[in-house]
Order: C-alpha cells, then structure tokens, then sequence
C-alpha cells in the first residue's frame, strides 16, 4: 500500500522518517547478523583456544541481527498499513528489543570478569593437557606464542608441569629445567631468525631472555576488555537508535488518531 497522503504533513513526515528508520534496521540487522556467521565459519587461533568467550560474541551478533531484520519488516507493515494496532505491535517489539540491548550492553562492561576467569580456565587446560595430544590446540598455540611474542598461559614456566612437557619427544621442545616449545623462542635475538637456533642459546632454561617470558593471558586479556567494551559500546549505540524509533512510532500512532480517528482493522 502507497503512504498515505494526509494534509497533515507531520504523519506523511513520520511515516517517511520511520520507514527511513526501518530500513537501517535491516543494514544493521543484516550486518550484525553477516558478522556473526562469518565468525562461526572461519575461526581464528582465539575460537580454538578459548572457544566459549569467542561463541559467546558471535552468537549475540547472530540474536541481535534477526531481531533487527524481523523489527524492520514488521515495522515496514505496521507504517505502509496505518493501521495503530499494528503500531502499537511495532512499539511493544522495539521495546523488547530495547531491554535486551540494554541488557546486553550491561553485560558487555559486567561481565567482563567472567569472561576472563572462563578464558583463563581454557588457556590452562589448552597447555596443561590438549597441547600433547590435540594438533589442533597444539598449532593454535605455538601461532599464538610467535606472533603475540608469549610462552605459557602466565609465563613460560607453564610449560614445566604439562603433558607435553613430561610425555613429549624432544623435537620441538627446548629443553632444561623450564623446557618450552620453539614457539616460545625469541627470534630477535637470534642472528639466524630460526626458532630451531634458540636450542643451543637457551641453554637448559638458563638463558631466559632467547625467549618470550611473558605469558600469553595477559595480553589476550587485554583483547577480551576490549571485546566486552565494544560489545557494549555497540549496544548503547543500537539502544539510543531504538528508542528513536519508539519515539517516531508514536509520534505515527497519534498523528493517525487525529486524522482519521482510532483505526484498529
């Protein structure tokens, strides 16, 4: 059905502002729920080594995403129809999902926390056991040693006490006191670049500095806090976007009632 065509121009204003509205509700909403998928099909060395804090992101952008699609297309109908029930339909669903936004962004800042401890506990058994026997966890690891330049889940005495560390062959292993994997070896301060070259150089754990010392925890802690904040912050954004849209609802459902009266059918 074409927009009505009221002297009124507030309504024919409302009315357009809304679909407007609507409309960036299925970008987002589309956006959202893109992202969400593409995290879930390609996964980086985080989803392998922590993959509940990584799930837990990409499944709020896949909810967060059909609430938006499906808020866009019934409040595309509730404005094409002039019709105020239906209106007051589209109000109470923006309303809903304007509580689990707020909800969300609450847990984005508090549940940081959480998180992390969740985090920490994968990132433990990840060295402690699955490093040994899981190739998967095993290659995820030594990436994320090389490239965020870590040993360890606290530092690289970790190692120690592992599986891996105990029941391992001696390749790939530096051994000693604090034996580690290659992964852990500082490559800068080896005139070859080569891992393999650290053997000789680390020297049975006494020469500490031809590896990275600093475990790996704390610096994917910093990306969590960054994670949660932004999943916050983004919920805040989506929140204020909602509520003008309840506000152009109503400024719609009003006007309609003054023009053509309460019109429920």
């Amino acid at each position: 059905m074409k927009i009505s065509t009221y002297e009124d121009k507030g309504v024919a204003c409302a009315q357009y502002f809304l679909l407007f509205f609507n409309l960036m509700l299925w970008v987002v909403g589309g956006i959202m729920f893109g992202l969400g998928i593409y995290f879930h099909v390609h996964h980086d060395v985080y989803s392998t080594l922590t993959s509940e804090t990584y799930f837990i992101g990409a499944n709020l952008l896949i909810a967060g995403g059909v609430l938006l699609i499906v808020g866009g297309f019934f409040g595309c109908c509730s404005t094409l129809w002039d019709n105020q029930l239906a209106l007051i339909g589209f109000i109470f669903y923006l309303v809903i999902c304007l509580s689990l936004e707020i909800a969300t962004a609450v847990f984005g800042y508090q549940g940081t926390p959480s998180l992390q401890a969740i985090a920490l506990k994968h990132m433990t058994q990840d060295v402690d056991t699955k490093y040994h026997t899981m190739k998967n966890v095993r290659d995820a690891m030594d990436r994320l040693q090389s490239t965020r330049h870590c040993c360890g889940y606290n530092g690289y005495q970790n190692w120690a006490a592992s599986t891996w560390a105990k029941n391992g062959t001696a390749d790939g292993k530096l051994k000693g006191p604090y034996p580690v994997p290659t992964s852990c070896c500082n490559t800068t301060m080896v005139k070859s670049n080569s891992p393999a070259a650290c053997t000789k150089l680390y020297d049975y754990g006494k020469n500490t500095q031809y590896i990275y010392t600093q475990g790996c925890f704390p610096r994917y802690k910093d990306d969590i806090v960054m994670f949660m904040y932004s999943i916050g912050a983004f919920g805040i954004g989506v929140s204020l976007f909602q509520i003008l849209g309840i506000i152009l609802a109503f400024v719609l459902f009003f006007s309609l009632s003054s023009t053509q009266g309460y019109k429920y059918i």
